[in-house]
Parts: C-alpha cells; structure tokens; sequence
C-alpha cells in the first residue's frame, strides 16, 4: 500500500536525524543508507529491479534503477564540493540507456554526500532541480517522490509556504504596531487569536471558513467594523453559551484554553485587512508547519529574540533527542509486553508520563514528542487489543482516555513565546487526531497552563518523566552582557560553579531534578564536553549517576547561529543497564562525558610535568591604546635602535593564516615586564602609549583598574623568560578552521590570538606540523563558535612527544625544513596566506606539499616506533597517544622528550 505524505514525512525524520551525523566512509554506508532512504518512500530495491554498484565500462554506478533514476554516492566530507563530482554523474547517466533492451535513460540523477544532495533532471534541465541538506529533506520530500514511483515536485513545498505565511502576518504586525493601532500585548493577541483561527478553519473546527468569509464581507463593506465584527467572533470562540445571533457566526465554536480569555478588538485600515484576507485565503492553513510558523514568529514579534539565545532547530536534529529519549525507551517497552495486564499497565503509565521542556521557546520540541507521543499512544492500543484477543477477553478497548495535552509542560522567560507554544500544541492535538485517525474531541481547547512563564533557572520545574529542549547558546564570556549583573550573581550564589556557558546550568538543573530511572535530552553548544564547561556538566551528570546512552559529539547548527553543538541523552541512575550506546550515529561500548567511546576519550589524558613551561598564550593587552600603526612605529624605531626593544611588530592569528609570509602587519608598543622607571627611559614611546591611554578616556581606565597602565593586562612573564635566549621561536594558531604554525624571529611579538612554543629546532617544528600532534589537538581542544580553540594546557601538555633516535630526529628536522621552505615558496609566489594554501591542497593541488606532509607524518610515526599506516588513522594514532600518556603517567614509561 502506497505511503501518505505524512508517513514519508515522517519515516524521512528519523532517517535524516540517524544519517545527517554520518561520518564514515561511502563504502561502508552507501548500500545501507540508499536502502533506507528507499524504505522511506515505501520501495524495496529488489522488489523494482534495483541494483547496487551495477559495472559500466567507466566505472560502477552506485544505484541504478533502470528508466527511473541513477544516484551516486560521495563521502561525507566531499558535501561541500559535489560540482567537481557532476561530471562522473552526468557521464552515468549518459551510459545508462539499452537500445537492444528498449531502456531510455533514467529521468532522473541524484548526487549524494549523505548529509547534502542535487536531485537533477538531466536532457530537461541544465540545472539541479533541487539542492537539499538532508536534515531539510523531510520538508521537501516531493522532490524525491520517483522514488516512490510517483510524479515529483519541485515547486513550492510547505516550508516554503511557511516561510510566506509568516512573512505576511509579521508584516501585519509591524504595521499595526507602526501606527500604535492597540497596545503591544494587545496586538499579539490579535495576531494569535487570528492565526489560531486560520488554523481551525482549514483544519475544519471552524466551519465553512467563517474567519476568511468574514474578512471578505469586511472588505467589501467599508461601513462594518472589523474592530467589531472580528472582536465579537472571538468572543463567540470564548463563550459557552450562545445567545442570539446573527447567521455570519454559524459553525463558530466555544474554543476556551485561555487564548480568547481577552478578546483583542482591533481596528484594520483597508490595507492591513487585505493583508489578513490574504493570509487568510491564499494558504492551506493545515499545510503550515506549526513548530517553524511558531519560531519565525517569535523572531518577528518578540523583542528578546537575540537576548533569549533563541535559534529555530530542524525538526530533524529534534527527533536525535525525541527518538532516544522518549520513542525508543517506549517502543521497546510495548514490543517486549507479552500480557493484557503488562499492556494496561503501560497504558496507564502512558496517561501520565510528563514531558518537560523547561527552555521551551514557541513548543516545537514538546511539539514533536507530543506527535511522536500520539503514535506511542496508537501501537499500545493496538497492542493491546492483540493481547485481549489472545487472552479471549472480551469488550472494548481498556482504555477510553486519550493521552492528554496538558502532560506537555514548558517553561519559558517571554510571556509572548509562552502564548506561541501554546497555540503551537493546540493545533498539534487537532493535526495528531486527523492524521492518526482518531475518534477524540480537539475543543474545547486543552488547558495549557502547565506552559509557564518563568524564568527556569529560578523557579521550581514541575515533575517529569523526561526533559528535553535547547537552552540558550550564550558563552560565558559575554553572558554578563546578556543577562545582566543580577542574574549573575544569583547563578553564581545558585549553583556554586561561578560562570560558565548558559547552557550549563539547565544541565546540572535537569540532572537534579529528574528522579531516578528518568531521562533527558538536550542541545548544547559543544562546549559541555570540553575542557571547565565538561566538567560542571557532563562531567556532574556522570558523576552523580547519569549515564549517556546517546550523544551527538559534534555537528552545525542547523538553524541561524554559526555555531556547532552537542546533543545529549542520558538517564538518571538506571535501574538496569542500557543495553545499546549510540553516539554519532554509530554503536559502542559506552559514552564518556567528553562524547567519546569509553575508553578511547582523549580527554582523558593527563598533563605530562615535562611538557610544561613549553606552551604559552600570547599577552595580552587591553584597550587599543598599545596597539599602533606602521607610520608611529617607524617613528618610534626612527628614535634610536634601542626602541626596538619595546616597538615591535604584533602577530596575530590571522597573519599567521592570511599573510603570505606569516608576518605581522601591526604593530605594538610592548614595555613588558620593565618598571615604570625603565619604561620612561624610551620616552617618546612612553608619551606616545600614555597619551594614547588617557584618549581612552574612563572606559580604558576602567578596564585596567589596579593593573600597571603602561604593561600589557597579562603580560605572560614566563612566556617571555621560556623564549627570551631563543632565536626564533613557533607561533601557532589560537582560534581558526585549521591550527597552523609558523616560525616568528625573536623581535615579534606574539597576540593573545596566538599561542607561542618555546623551540628553536626544526625537528620541534615538524612534530607540531605532523598529523598526530594536530588531530590529538584537535581531539583536546575547545571550539569558538565553529572554529577550533588550540589550548595549550589540554592540547599540548597533555600530548606525548616522541623520543627518537638522533638519526630519526635528523630525518625529521630535513623534513620539516623542507616542508617550510616550500610552503613558503608557494605562498610568496602565489600570494596566498597558508589558510588558502591549505584549501588548495584538499582539492588536490601542490601535491609535492602533500607527499612532504605524508612523508613527515610517517617519519613522527617511525619515531614513536608505531607502523607508518598509524600516521593515517587518527583514531589509531589518538589511541596510541593515549596509550603513551597513561604509561608515561603511571611511571612505566620513562619521559625526558627535552633533555632536563
């Protein structure tokens, strides 16, 4: 039987929420992940004459299903360039036709990374026909319907049409609110009580389109009022009993909840009333999508948005906290029931399992684990009725209740968000009724005053069986901007972990609060498993009996903040063990709180004595006062040589990856650790930073309250004592998409966006630039938004050098110098900084910078004494390294790597 929209939908949901953190290989994947993708569309590749890797004279088509469609398949990693890969596809299709069979060519060709793909129509079009990441194919999953064997469409989808409804009814807002048409709470819920009704009358709880028929006897008769007609019609959805009245309000049902508590009366000049008869009347209101209608009107209407941290989330990347959290645990429960009483039990917990999500924004989380809920809720009762049957008891079904609406419970700072979620499940309950067929009164509306608006760091959370959400994203370094000093300090008085990422606290508040055998689930920045922020998190739940059963280490965000993040799921001390861990995508042994396997976490590692005073971060100055261009400094030096001393070119991270040379392109006045009286011998210097100081005025003052005005904030005296006899030494990269290093001579001075190595040998230099030091960085390191943080205290001292022969350290130096010179070669004659290099290099440029790479990285391995293949395997190398560090702590291993 053919599958509805609604159950490709969904089934696509949960494949894109398992596929979309893929990360392995097209070999190993490709045949699984293209057979799921056909069971979404309700199609067996063997049951339509499908076939996998079938052989051309150029190659093996991955998928070919002869007149219908080829797809070829590409890594993950190759998702951002799939136009050089066009050409291979298009060379498929064009062999794919069999005269003496009498077969054309498929209509259709697909290129596929997993997480991204092109849908073309190749000899129609000379474009793709569609472009989708995979988490935002559930929502257009028209464009792959031949793979059902039906027509596709390319058009206008549902997201799309969501996207314009909302543009229109903000539109509204905005001019109603421009000319001060009502008060602004006033106007909100004019806009709410309209869009609810939008709503029912397409979803058929208002009958024959009484709102939009209204609104058009509006237009054409400017003598009506729409302040009075509209306000009376939501009285009417307000009022129990109906006295008197006239025929244009028939079919306008008794509605309550508390959304027509306050009818809004508002007047509409024409064209704000064309504007509402618009929305009204061009859109299929049960075709909108309630959870993305409801956040893009957040962003719209309230004024918080960006202080709230609030970011609208796939429904995709929702279902990696729903599915584990709460489908799965129920799924296995009601496949495993084996009696009549087991299955009324369960139904019985059913009635009254409570989900919480306590950061709950416009609902679209509680709104999909209540649609996930209802199908929960539809297998029991059939199971149910399998197992009376079986045990030959008569009558109906046990249960009568449905799962109630009000078990959905929410918490929320922006009363404005408070009244979306609600809207958002009530039109929820009416969508879960039509779709999963059920005999269930949707009105009067459910009472939904279990979403509250609170701030739920500060109130006491209501009881629940699971909690799930997306707190907000603010860093701890800007949070006393966005919250306010007040709320600081209490968060600091509340939990005793001084100040950390935001979403920290709703971890630790989750985890306290849930009771034992209970569960949750919820995004992070991926900043809760690094370094200070693990360890008030994961780190707690861990050690006060959570376990993680599944976790998404890392990946984009897929709404409108650049940042990557974490999900997690884990149960407060389970009664028994879980039986299966999953983390990105893939079964394991178990989940440490760093998000790696258990047993394999680099996080582990301890800090090694010998690595330390090795690694530094640059100074750091405050204000722009020490900071200067290249026309004073000239000046300055132009003093006399002995200003060289303390004016000196400033290397930042983006000289170190922009600049062809590496080279600072700034400049600083740099006094060091010298007295005031030492620093005032360089007079011009020193009237030159002083009166740039005191221009600051009162806010650099501020900033250096109690700290010698004339030095850097933290001038890193043991940096400058590690490096201060050494020639040169390595700069690398603080922040950035890759970590880079560079040789720096003696005169520059490192930023605070730097990190400094205090070596001067050229086989130091090739260690860092190897392959094992920069995936074990990697690996230790924290992220800033989306790029990668190097800190010297994780990624370096815990990492261990080798200890190699002086003849493998020689062969090591040759290369790295080799390897610097060319780089450098490349980057002046091409005027290119490494970032670009680097780029160029992973399309397949320089390759002779690429063999001098793979040679070095096999060198470090020969002098850790590992077989070459280990330098390109990072999980194996991570895991030597590990290995290396447990020995070496546990004294097993004896470690001098610099000669103490």
């Amino acid at each position: 039987m053919a599958l509805s929209g609604d159950e490709i939908r969904q089934r696509l949901t949960a494949f894109a929420a398992k596929w979309s953190v893929y990360a392995g290989s097209e070999e190993a994947g490709a045949q699984t992940f293209l057979t799921q993708l056909l069971a979404c569309y309700g199609t067996d590749r063997e049951d339509v004459g499908a076939e996998f890797e079938s052989r051309k004279e150029k190659g093996f088509r991955d998928f070919y299903w002869p007149g219908v469609c080829i797809i070829e398949m590409k890594g993950p990693k190759e998702a951002g360039r799939l136009t050089k890969h066009r050409p291979q596809l298009m060379r498929y299709w064009e062999e794919a036709d069999d005269a003496d069979a009498g077969i054309r060519r498929p209509r259709f060709a697909v290129l596929c990374a997993f997480n991204k793909l092109e849908v073309w129509e190749p000899g129609a079009f000379s474009k793709p026909r569609a472009v989708l990441d995979l988490v935002d194919l559930p929502d257009h999953y028209d464009a792959l319907l031949f793979l059902a064997g039906d027509e596709p469409h390319f058009g206008t989808d549902a997201t799309a049409v969501t996207h314009e409804a909302t543009a229109l009814i903000s539109d509204l807002y905005l001019r109603l609110r421009e000319r001060r048409a009502a008060d602004t709470f006033v106007l909100r819920d004019f806009l709410l009580q309209s869009v609810w009704c939008m709503f029912a009358e397409d979803l058929g709880l208002i009958k024959a389109h009484r709102f939009t028929q209204l609104l058009e006897g509006l237009r054409k008769d400017h003598r009506r009022s729409s302040q009075d007609d509209l306000g009376r019609m939501f009285e009417y959805l307000n009022t129990p009993e109906r006295e008197a009245r006239s025929p244009m309000y028939d079919g306008v049902p008794y509605s309550n909840g508390g959304l027509f508590a306050k009818p809004a009366h508002v007047h509409l000049e024409p064209d704000e009333l064309d504007l509402l008869f618009t929305a009204a009347d061009r859109f299929q209101w049960d075709k909108v999508h309630p959870t993305i209608f409801g956040k893009l009107l957040e962003g719209v209407l309230s004024d918080r948005r960006q202080e709230l941290g609030a970011h609208y989330t796939a429904e995709a990347d929702i279902q990696k906290i729903v599915q584990p959290s709460i489908v799965e645990p129920w799924t296995e429960r009601i496949e495993n029931i084996t009696t009549h009483k087991q299955a009324v039990a369960a139904q019985n917990d059913l009635m009254n399992y409570v989900v919480l999500d306590p950061a709950c924004g416009s609902g679209n989380f509680l709104y999909v684990a209540y649609q996930e809920l209802r199908r929960i809720e539809k297998r029991l009762r059939e199971r149910e009725a399998e197992l009376r049957r079986q045990s030959g008891k008569a009558g109906g079904e046990s249960l009568s209740l449905f799962f109630p609406l009000s078990n959905m419970k929410g918490i929320e700072i922006d009363g404005f968000a408070v009244a979306l979620a609600r809207v958002t499940l009530w039109m929820g309950h009416t969508i879960a009724v039509r779709n999963l067929d059920l005999d269930e009164a949707t009105l009067p509306l459910a009472d939904l005053s279990g979403i509250q608006q609170h701030n739920a760091l500060r109130t006491e959370w209501p009881r629940a069986d699971v909690i799930i959400g997306n707190p907000p994203f603010h860093g701890s370094q800007n949070l006393r901007r966005e919250i306010g000093d007040t709320e600081i300090e209490f968060i600091k008085r509340e939990f005793g972990i001084g100040v950390k990422d935001f979403c920290v606290y709703w971890f630790r508040k989750a985890h306290d609060h849930l009771e034992p055998g209970k569960r949750a689930g919820l995004v992070a920045t991926n900043s809760v498993s690094q370094n200070r922020m693990r360890s008030a998190s994961l780190d707690y739940i861990v050690d006060n009996g959570g376990v993680i059963t599944n976790a998404v280490s890392k990946q984009p965000w897929s709404g409108d903040a650049v940042v990557n993040v974490s999900i997690i799921d884990w149960i407060k001390q389970p009664t028994t063990a879980p039986k299966r861990f999953v983390l990105d995508s893939e079964e394991v042994d178990g989940i440490s709180s760093s998000l790696s396997e258990v047993g394999t976490e680099v996080a582990a590692a301890a800090r090694l004595a010998a690595n330390k005073a090795r690694s530094f971060q640059g100074p750091k100055p405050v204000g722009k006062a020490y900071i200067i261009d290249a026309e004073l400094a000239q000046r300055l030096i132009a003093k006399g040589d002995e200003y060289r001393a303390v004016v000196r070119p400033y290397l930042i991270g983006e000289n170190i990856g922009q600049n062809p040379g590496a080279l600072p392109t700034r400049w600083c006045i740099d006094f060091g650790m010298r007295p005031l009286e030492d620093a005032m011998t360089f007079t011009h210097a020193y009237e030159a930073l002083k009166q740039r100081v005191e221009s600051e005025g009162s806010d650099g003052k501020k900033a250096r309250d109690g700290l010698p005005w004339w030095r850097f904030e933290r001038p890193r005296p043991a940096m400058r004592s590690a490096i201060a006899d050494l020639p040169r030494y390595i700069a690398g990269t603080a922040t950035g998409k890759r970590i880079l290093f560079v040789w720096a001579d003696k005169w520059t001075c490192p930023s605070n966006a730097t990190n400094v190595f205090a070596f001067a040998d050229d086989y130091s230099f090739g260690v860092l630039n190897s392959r094992a030091h920069i995936e074990w960085a990697r690996s230790q390191s924290s992220t800033m938004r989306t790029d990668i943080r190097y800190t010297p205290t994780t990624a370096f001292e815990t990492f261990p050098w080798p200890q190699p022969t002086d003849a493998q350290r020689e062969v090591l130096a040759d290369i790295a110098r080799r390897l610097d010179a060319r780089r450098r070669e490349i980057c002046t004659e091409r005027e290119i900084g490494l970032t670009t290099l680097y780029n160029q290099v992973d399309e397949g440029a320089w390759v002779d910078l690429k063999k001098l790479h793979i040679e070095l990285d096999e060198a470090v391995a020969v002098a850790y004494g590992w077989p070459k293949s280990a330098a390109h395997d990072t999980d194996e190398s991570n895991r030597l390294l590990l290995e290396l560090n447990r020995a070496i702590t546990a004294g097993e291993v004896e470690y001098d790597p610099f000669g103490s």
